[in-house]
């Protein structure tokens, strides 16, 4: 009796902190570790008031989620049934996928070295780059749609069992929103695919109207990784002056490597490579990458952003360093017109088709219907077919462009954060131009917030930021093509 009364007495904070401390004591995939942390996610969920407790400063981004995701869950038998059940298909899956790259014919490598030349100036290298990298896809394709199938099935199997009716509903409470925001910035982006039509009207009278035309640019000077990273800390800096020293440290820390990425070492420093192109979409992955070390660099909390906010931070730096190039009137600013245009376009409107075709993996699935390389194929050639309208012609070649995508399968949804990231982006950038209020930097420094936390801390009241973004898209690209135009004419008439 006396112990029990002793446990009456402990708080609600004190009792998490003990449930967390229990969850240590097992290994990753132990039962008992997971029955340890669902407790703590119930006792969240009662009274959510406890995540403002100093003592779970350090684990409060996580205990939100949980306990966003309590009402979903299940028994301890039953999710121990399901975690070992999802564990072993998952692992399964995910090692036939990377079993792919062990083989020349369905290595990514083929395809993605071949993707290097639609950059070229030479519309011949263009057609035939496009035909190689999706010979590499088909071969690629049956393994994954299998892979995609079966995961797809796995997923929507858990969610029925839990009563989840959206399949996105994990990614929207790992995220912090909601599917209802979700579902509005899709459909919102949707009805604005028409301002992906014009821009792509506008290149093609510039460098091509094919499919295989689709990233060329405008030639430009090359310029080195150091060059394009200074570039973008100097804008970064005007942007916001508060953050100028930040943005200095994190070029400097910017460096050659296979793939960009920003990644927190265990030491705390931040460690950033990209695999630089010296081309004006180049400078704009530079960029983007220095925005991800701007936030990592400034951020005051303790758990690293989601997709959401992370990529948004990143999208709202490439946005204003092309900006600010693109419209300084300088040489190669028409080059850079192009290339900020193109860049909104497919982060935007390219990952929301992406999007729009896991939906139709999850819909077949549902369906009952055969998830076979012909049905993706026709799925994948559908959704951009609509994007681009009478605009381009995709050609029918193309139809395994999905099989490139692994994260399909590692990370379902995350194509959506693209869009996200660049539709508020934009509203970033037209509401606070200069952040004189200093709204920017005090959201960049919150760090690991949730996104709809994230929004709010911009000045947003709930998704107003969906329209806001779309209008300073339409703003932008006309002022992009603006540009575009007058160089172009420029040298047509020397």
């Amino acid at each position: 009796m006396q112990q029990s009364a002793r446990g009456r007495r402990r708080s609600p904070a004190d009792q998490i902190v003990e449930q967390l401390r229990a969850a240590d004591r097992f290994p990753t995939g132990d039962a008992r570790r997971a029955a340890a942390q669902r407790r703590a996610a119930r006792l969240a969920a009662a009274d959510p008031a406890v995540l403002d407790h100093p003592s779970l400063a350090h684990v409060r981004s996580r205990l939100r989620q949980w306990a966003r995701f309590a009402p979903y869950l299940l028994s301890d038998p039953d999710e121990a049934r399901i975690a070992s059940a999802s564990r072993a298909v998952v692992g399964e899956q995910l090692s036939l996928l990377r079993s792919l790259e062990d083989e020349p014919t369905t290595a990514l490598a083929g395809s993605d070295v071949a993707l290097r030349d639609l950059d070229s100036h030479e519309p011949a290298t263009r057609r035939a780059a496009d035909v190689l990298a999706h010979r590499a896809t088909d071969h690629r394709a049956p393994r994954v749609a299998s892979v995609l199938a079966t995961l797809a099935a796995c997923h929507l199997a858990d969610d029925q069992e839990r009563g989840i009716d959206d399949w996105r509903t994990r990614f929207a409470i790992v995220q912090g929103t909601t599917p209802a925001t979700l579902a509005h910035l899709r459909s919102a982006t949707g009805a604005a695919r028409g301002l992906a039509q014009q821009w792509m009207q506008l290149r093609s009278t510039i460098v091509g109207g094919e499919y295989c035309d689709r990233r060329v640019g405008l030639e430009a000077s090359p310029a080195s990784l150091a060059e394009h990273a200074i570039q973008a800390s100097v804008a970064l800096g005007a942007a916001v002056p508060r953050l100028a020293k930040g943005a200095q440290l994190a070029a400097a820390r910017i460096r050659p490597g296979a793939d960009n990425q920003v990644v927190i070492e265990a030491d705390g420093r931040i460690s950033a490579t990209v695999a630089h192109r010296p081309t004006p979409r180049g400078s704009l992955m530079v960029a983007h990458e220095v925005g991800h070390a701007l936030h990592a660099l400034e951020s005051r909390s303790p758990e690293p952003p989601g997709a959401l906010v992370g990529e948004t931070v990143a999208c709202w730096a490439s946005l204003v360093t092309g900006t600010s190039l693109a419209v300084a009137g300088g040489d190669g600013s028409q080059a850079l017109a192009l290339a900020l245009g193109d860049t909104l376009v497919e982060e935007l409107f390219v990952s929301g088709a992406v999007s729009s075709f896991e939906d139709a993996v999850y819909l077949l699935v549902h369906n009952g219907s055969g998830v076979t390389v012909a049905a993706l194929d026709e799925a994948w050639l559908a959704v951009h077919r609509e994007l681009l309208g009478s605009v381009v012609e995709v050609p029918a070649h193309v139809g395994s462009g999905w099989a490139r995508l692994p994260s399909l399968a590692t990370d379902p949804g995350h194509a959506l954060s693209y869009v996200w990231a660049t539709v508020l982006a934009l509203a970033i950038d037209a509401r606070h131009a200069g952040d004189a209020d200093g709204v920017i930097a005090r959201a960049i420094v919150a760090g690991g917030v949730d996104a709809d936390e994230f929004t709010a801390l911009l000045g947003f009241e709930g998704d107003e930021w969906v329209e806001a973004g779309f209008g300073a898209l339409a703003l932008q690209l006309t002022r992009l093509g603006q540009v575009v135009g007058a160089g172009v004419s420029s040298r047509r008439t020397c």
